[in-house]
């Protein structure tokens, strides 16, 4: 074990060579695993590798470090999705886009991302989602997972905005992670809005949410809110954000998947994790 690493070794499910997928969400403070079996899209094992790493150049090193502790390399998975969370992205028009100009539009709205790679993610028919990985992390994605399917985690969060049941009702979606979360908006299905803000405190998470509302003109007592995260329904966040807004709640999975395996979890944790399956 590195020095300053950390491991949480709890879990909600139980190991299964029955599993077939494998998702991992790559996050600055934890990297997630998901274990699901694609016939009954049932939830065998899920699990955390604590990191708080600082430097992306070492991230790779945490990588190899959590998936040779989880074993994760020595099964065989028929599909391995991979969420990858970084502020360093753009969402830009299909029309406007081409594989030549995509550092420079990226460039233009996040700064200079030096030697990092660029890649692109289909968000939607006519929205193109621009980001920038470590090349070292990259190269190790693909050597550990060659088949590997790799998404920004904001992507992930707007196709199930746009495609899931449980969101066909609701106009934000609001993911909330350790010291950031990242929202999406929807107006007549259409995407209106995906973007991240960095938070130290619930009044900061509160602030930008209001501010949105007000921005695109909604109604704070009509306007439907879906919460997602690894947060307590009553933490100070979402009691918050109760307090000024009526029609919010925490979301519920998918009605497909099988929660047998999992207790003590509600289903707006490891929410991406979870249910990138259906983002496909």
């Amino acid at each position: 074990m590195q020095n300053g690493l950390m491991i949480d070794y709890s879990s909600y499910g139980i190991q299964s060579d029955k599993a077939d997928c494998l998702t991992i969400s790559i996050y600055p403070n934890v990297i997630s695993f998901c274990e699901q079996q694609l016939s009954t899209h049932q939830v065998v094992h899920l699990c955390h590798y604590q990191t708080d790493v600082i430097d992306s150049h070492l991230f790779a090193d945490h990588l190899i470090s959590s998936v040779k502790h989880f074993q994760a390399t020595k099964k065989k998975y028929s599909q391995i999705f991979i969420n990858y969370f970084t502020p360093l992205f753009t969402l830009c028009p299909s029309s406007m886009f081409s594989q030549d100009n995509k550092r420079d539009l990226l460039e233009f709205n996040v700064g200079d991302i030096q030697q990092q790679i660029v890649l692109v993610d289909d968000v939607s028919t006519d929205i193109k989602l621009i980001y920038a990985i470590d090349e070292q992390l990259k190269s190790t994605l693909n050597q550990l997972f060659p088949s590997h399917h790799l998404q920004h985690s904001v992507t992930g969060l707007v196709k199930l905005m746009l495609t899931a049941d449980d969101f066909q009702k609701e106009q934000l979606l609001i993911s909330i992670q350790k010291n950031n979360i990242e929202v999406v908006l929807k107006q007549n299905h259409q995407l209106i809005l995906a973007n991240q803000y960095e938070y130290s405190t619930a009044n900061d998470v509160l602030y930008y949410v209001l501010n949105i509302i007000e921005q695109y003109q909604l109604n704070p007592l009509t306007v439907n809110i879906s919460v997602i995260g690894n947060i307590a329904s009553n933490a100070e966040i979402v009691t918050l954000l109760k307090k000024y807004i009526k029609c919010i709640r925490l979301a519920t999975g998918n009605k497909k998947t099988d929660w047998s395996n999992l207790s003590g979890m509600p289903q707006h944790y490891n929410y991406l994790l979870i249910n990138r399956v259906f983002c496909e």
